[in-house]
């Protein structure tokens, strides 16, 4: 397992970064509202059950479509997805700031589910394709840099903002952000040529290229990986602020910020992580990523300093950034091209499963156990996956 392919060295393309800006615009406004969604849900006069129901919403919508769309994306091309998105995403958070009660944000949930469900398989898979030979690692780590750059500023956005604007005008201003992604869209919009490469419409067998991907060895050790991670990070997302505001007397400000750090310590790390999955290979990056993942949610349930939990938030967010890479990075070594969005859809509908039954569960444990002891209890659950990849490292081992 997590055999690395011959490195060749080429530059990378300049699609990568006008796609990198994409992203970043794309999503920055939902780690800006990200860090007291929890808060406004409940202020609206949500239950902690119904708050987890209404958190994994998202997850259970893109289970169910993030396959088709991405089979979608394949017979139409990839690029008139972001588009799509964008003014999707922007309607999404205007619907959020309109919200009366509780029962609103069902539909509202399901509607932008949709959109992000469409674009973050189709623009992981555009970085695959641009990935040059033997540079995978560096080059998911420059694309998801952008999914660290929006975990940073959003909530030191949000930490600003949140002072002077009711949680209502803070969706309503995050609302015009995504629209800033339609610039950098234009730009590849006035080259033809960079519109249409590395595109060839595929012979599509949705069904073979399934079976194909979900017998691979390697893709199921990634998709439990992905699993297990998801899952707990869903009692992180869904009970931390609530846990922070009520047990520990931080203000929503503070909450946001520690957020931020976290989305620092997960934006520096992603480049350097693919490069170092490039010169090493696989198994170690992830072996510590878990590690140290288990350590923060230890730290998450016994630490009260706020500056020992700002650390245990760098803990998280380094190891985080180091997972995301070099799981994609290897997805992009096992799959064929063809075969890449519908991989790349599949694999991102695991972490949904997981985020889905995780805030759920979350939901019912809330009702038994108290935040600590939900954290515990994902500490244990995320050390199983170092002990899977160890486990099948040796197996591999014993096999040569």
């Amino acid at each position: 397992m997590l055999e690395r392919t011959s490195i060749v060295t080429t530059g990378l393309p300049k699609q990568l970064y006008l796609l990198t800006i994409t992203t970043i615009t794309l999503f920055l406004a939902n780690q800006t509202i990200q860090p007291i969604l929890s808060l406004y849900i409940t202020e609206k006069g949500a239950t902690t059950f119904e708050l987890g129901i209404i958190i994994s919403l998202l997850s259970f919508v893109a289970i169910a479509t993030k396959i088709p769309l991405g089979a979608l994306a394949e017979r139409i091309g990839r690029w008139p997805i972001i588009p799509i998105a964008a003014i999707g995403q922007t309607i999404s958070l205007l619907l959020y700031s309109l919200v009366q009660d509780p029962t609103w944000f069902y539909p509202i949930r399901i509607f932008h589910a949709i959109i992000l469900a469409a674009y973050a398989p189709t623009a992981l898979a555009i970085t695959q394709d641009l990935s040059p030979n033997g540079k995978k690692g560096t080059t998911m780590g420059v694309f998801l840099t952008s999914v660290g750059v929006t975990t940073a500023i959003g909530p030191f956005l949000c930490t600003f903002l949140v002072n002077y604007l009711t949680y209502e005008q803070l969706f309503q201003a995050s609302s015009i952000i995504p629209l800033l992604s339609l610039i950098p869209f234009l730009f590849i919009m006035r080259n033809k040529n960079s519109y249409n490469a590395n595109y060839k419409k595929p012979n599509l067998n949705l069904q073979k290229s399934l079976r194909a991907i979900t017998f691979s060895r390697n893709i199921q050790i990634l998709s439990y990986l992905r699993l297990s991670f998801s899952f707990t990070n869903a009692f992180l997302i869904t009970f931390f602020a609530i846990h922070a505001e009520e047990n520990l007397f931080l203000s929503s400000s503070i909450i946001a910020l520690l957020f931020g750090i976290k989305g620092i310590a997960s934006m520096v790390t992603r480049i350097p992580s693919g490069k170092l999955t490039d010169k090493i290979g696989y198994q170690y990056p992830i072996i510590v990523a878990f590690i140290l993942l288990a350590i923060a949610f230890l730290a998450f349930s016994e630490v009260k300093n706020v500056y020992l939990l700002a650390f245990a938030m760098i803990i998280y967010g380094a190891a985080h950034g180091m997972r995301a890479v070099t799981e994609w990075a290897m997805l992009g070594d096992y799959t064929p091209p063809e075969a890449r969005n519908i991989a790349t859809a599949y694999l991102s509908t695991i972490f949904n499963v997981g985020a889905a039954s995780g805030a759920v569960v979350a939901g019912v444990l809330s009702m038994v156990l108290n935040i600590p002891s939900m954290f515990r209890l994902a500490s244990i659950i995320i050390l199983s996956g170092a002990i899977i990849v160890i486990i099948s490292k040796r197996l591999s081992e014993a096999t040569k």
